[in-house]
């Protein structure tokens, strides 16, 4: 929440509570960002930051990472930092990438958003409204996008005459550099949303057209008529694009309007529609150089600084979810018999309760024509209010909805949109089988942690009991409970004896619930079969590994993954799912993944290399890794906390990074996927640093995982590795093998040639590769213990003809080069 420097009223948009089962999310550098432009004009004038702020300690933790930044810039900026730390109240850091930026407009003084936007997280006030992710982490209480990724993204313009100074004694001649910080740090804690026009058409949106914003729904006409409501404004059309530009919208946040008599604050809405700055800034001829409130306009002038967000914009943070209003209340179930019905509810809240207006609003018939009022009052529970509702004789069911303000009017309900939504209790015998819901384990992680099991339950009468029934490696058939939790949340622990379990035990399980009716209706699911999942051992730490995946291995979590030869190609590798999936429904994607069960012990200078095929979808033209239109990706990881979280060791790649890659899987296309196979001539040779990102460094004990990306839609053959070395060096000085010992023929050849290679003694190690003419490796492998014969056939059919090079390597150093001729 906002600090209470202030007076707060009433959110008009009815809330609820959800928890996050349907997790929604915008991220890419499509999310909007907001900027604060030069107006070239000398306004000179100071604006300090409140006096109260001296005596208050920070409320939060914002964390900055400064890219390229000098060191008098970071201290200004840490200074504005320190202001907001007192104003904002969360229990997450906030992290903050900063760039001093040499390419931006020259009237551009900084630009800053979301890093981005979350939906329907756990205690998401309101359903299907997207939330900058800074004030998401702080409602919901968890990091939503990892703590290893930043909140909020601002660029600085490098090229600007700033002045560096925190007493606001701005000269005429320069800009406020800690104003313009305090201005964006607001558009990444929410000052943002999706409203655009292009030509006379007004929308907002973003994956969808709908999606909104918390700001966007403050958004309202003179007449408090909001922007999203269709009833007014049909999206995507020519009355939402005139509105857009008819200079007459408002932030509708009772919050500010109590802080400003009554009035409505005033929104920056130019006649023409300008995406950097319309609707996300307050406007500026009303709110003028030397205002309280001027810091989120959307110009500045030299010699101007502010330093205090002024109560408007601190009322519309706080009204757009830094302070908040919940109900906490379990629906009651249905009933055999008619008789009292007691509700029990809890309501949280940043301000007291106006204990005159708790209510329970129920009716008989739907609220088709009637309804009647239960006040909700203080109960012999601590923090609880509760009423009883005695309901007549000859009802069949009771309607109803919970409806709660505090003392500085805000109202909430629940259900969110009643009374067009509420709950129902009928009356009466019971058939209806409990509903269960769960997401199957995919495999188990020895570690000192037991496993927990989680699934929702939910029954019209009420559950009575959940357990699940297992069995290990078809053995005997085995019973443990599962506890309520919160809402129809069940879990419990796999009761394994820990010392019994080995690497590689597969686990049988069902979940089983029964309702609390006479009748004890019981469902299993699933219905039919068991959930499978295996065993997984995490084995000791090593500082090197080396595969060539020619044997089956259980060195490798294989859920997603495994170690197969694959048709054209001569020998083992580890796969990908081929083709590997497409979700085909909007904003949902894939991740297949493989993680080798070795923690490896990053050394100084630790690098790994293998050999792969990557037939994934590209993305766009000049996009980038991280990029939106960067669709689907192969990325190596690691984790530091066997398996809780990951961070990247590399950038994502696709099919774009190799030319050959590109070509063949372009050449497979058919509707939106690919249906090119890989073959083993599409190998590529890839090394990695593995502490050169900065994310691990020498002395850590990493898990190194292999993930697929899979977007939305469009998708190819997948994923091949091969040849994987970390952290081992070739024994380049121990040979046995000479030129006399390989015969390469035939030479020139069509589509295939063939490597012969004969040893009276034992070779630890030995390499084939294929150059082309440009030095691009088309073909690698590397076979180990090669004892007598061993013939290689290498397909190059998929190449042109012309000139290539095929060299041979014994334990890393070069035996053979030879030029090939291809017709």
């Amino acid at each position: 929440m906002i600090a209470k420097l202030f007076v707060t009223g009433v959110f008009f948009f009815l809330g609820f509570m959800v928890s996050a089962q349907n997790l929604k999310v915008i991220q890419g550098d499509r999310v909007p960002r907001f900027s604060c432009y030069a107006s070239g004009k000398v306004e000179k004038s100071f604006i300090s930051p409140p006096a109260v702020l001296k005596s208050i300690d920070p409320l939060c933790d914002i964390v900055v990472t400064y890219i390229d930044f000098p060191e008098d810039a970071e201290s200004a900026f840490e200074y504005a930092v320190e202001q907001w730390e007192k104003l904002i109240e969360s229990d997450r850091p906030i992290r903050i990438e900063v760039t001093w930026d040499d390419e931006m407009a020259s009237s551009t003084l900084g630009s800053c958003g979301p890093e981005a936007f979350y939906a329907d997280f756990t205690d998401s006030p309101f359903r299907g409204v997207y939330y900058p992710v800074a004030v998401a982490e702080k409602i919901a209480g968890e990091e939503l996008n990892g703590s290893s990724r930043f909140d909020i993204i601002a660029s600085f313009n490098s090229t600007i005459d700033w002045y560096l100074g925190t007493d606001g004694a701005t000269p005429y001649s320069q800009y406020d550099f800690v104003t313009v910080v305090m201005h964006e740090i607001a558009h990444g804690l929410g000052y943002t949303g999706f409203f655009d026009s292009n030509g006379d058409i007004g929308s907002y949106g973003f994956y969808e057209f709908g999606d909104a914003s918390t700001f966007d729904l403050l958004v309202v006409n003179n007449y408090e008529n909001q922007l999203v409501d269709t009833s007014y404004y049909n999206n995507l059309s020519s009355e939402l694009g005139a509105a857009l530009e008819s200079g007459d919208l408002y932030a509708n946040s009772p919050i500010a309007k109590a802080a400003n008599g009554g009035v409505k604050p005033r929104l920056y809405v130019p006649t023409s529609f300008d995406a950097g700055s319309s609707i996300y800034h307050l406007n500026e001829a009303s709110y003028t150089t030397g205002n309280l409130n001027s810091l989120m306009t959307p110009m500045l002038g030299k010699g101007e600084a502010i330093h205090n967000p002024g109560e408007l914009s601190l009322g519309i943070l706080e009204d757009m979810g830094w302070s908040n209003l919940f109900i906490r209340f379990e629906p009651l179930k249905d009933k055999y018999e008619i008789g009292p019905l007691t509700f029990n509810v809890m309501v949280e809240s940043d301000y007291k309760i106006d204990s005159s207006a708790l209510y329970v609003i129920y009716s008989i018939d739907g609220f088709q024509l009637h309804s009647d009022t239960l006040l909700l009052s203080a109960s012999n529970k601590e923090n609880t209010i509760s009423a009883t509702l005695i309901p007549d004789a000859e009802v069949d069911s009771i309607s109803y909805y919970l409806q709660v303000k505090d003392t500085m009017n805000r109202v909430r309900t629940l259900p969110c949109y009643a009374p067009r939504e509420y709950y129902v209790i009928k009356f009466g015998p019971d058939s209806e089988k409990p509903v269960i819901t769960h997401t199957p384990i995919p495999y188990f992680l020895m570690t000192d942690e037991p496993l927990l099991v989680e699934a929702q339950a939910d029954d019209n009468f009420g559950i009575d009991t959940v357990f699940v029934r297992y069995a290990l490696n078809d053995g005997q058939t085995m019973f443990f409970g599962l506890s309520k939790k919160q809402g129809t949340t069940y879990s419990g622990y796999f009761n394994f004896n820990m010392e019994e379990l080995k690497d590689g035990d597969i686990v049988s399980y069902n979940i089983v619930a029964k309702d609390s009716s006479l009748a004890a209706n019981t469902t299993v699911f699933p219905e039919d079969e068991a959930m499978v999942f295996k065993v997984e051992e995490i084995f000791d730490p090593v500082s090197s590994y080396v595969n060539d995946f020619n044997n089956s291995t259980a060195d490798f979590l294989t859920y997603d993954f495994d170690v197969y030869t694959a048709s054209n190609f001569t020998n083992g590798a580890l796969h990908s799912p081929h083709p590997y999936a497409s979700p085909n429904v909007d904003n949902e994607e894939f991740n297949f993944f493989t993680f080798l069960k070795y923690p490896i012990i990053i050394k100084e200078e630790g690098s790994m290399t293998f050999d792969e095929v990557v037939l994934v979808e590209p993305g766009e033209t000049e996009s980038a890794y991280g990029d939106a239109e960067y669709w689907d990706y192969a990325i190596i990881e690691g984790s530091k906390d066997y398996g809780e979280t990951w961070m990247a060791m590399t950038d994502g790649y696709d099919s774009g990074d190799k030319e050959e890659w590109l070509q063949s899987y372009n050449l497979g296309i058919v509707g939106q996927d690919s249906e090119t196979d890989g073959s083993s001539d599409l190998f590529f040779n890839r090394e990695i640093s593995l502490p050169e990102n900065g994310n691990f460094q020498a002395g850590d004990t990493v898990l190194i995982r292999f993930r697929l990306y899979s977007d939305a839609y469009a998708n190819g053959w997948g994923w091949a590795i091969d040849n994987l070395r970390i952290q081992q060096p070739l024994a380049a000085t121990i040979t046995n093998l000479s030129v006399e010992n390989i015969r390469v023929y035939p030479n020139p050849f069509e589509n295939s040639v063939t490597v012969a290679v004969s040893s009276s003694g034992n070779l630890d190690e030995l390499t084939i590769e294929v150059f082309n003419v440009v030095g691009t490796k088309v073909y690698s492998t590397t076979v180990q213990d090669v004892r007598g014969l061993l013939n290689t056939e290498i397909n190059l059919a998929r190449l042109g003809g012309g000139l290539f090079l095929v060299r041979v390597s014994e334990n890393g150093k070069q035996v053979l080069s030879k030029k090939l001729i291809k017709n």
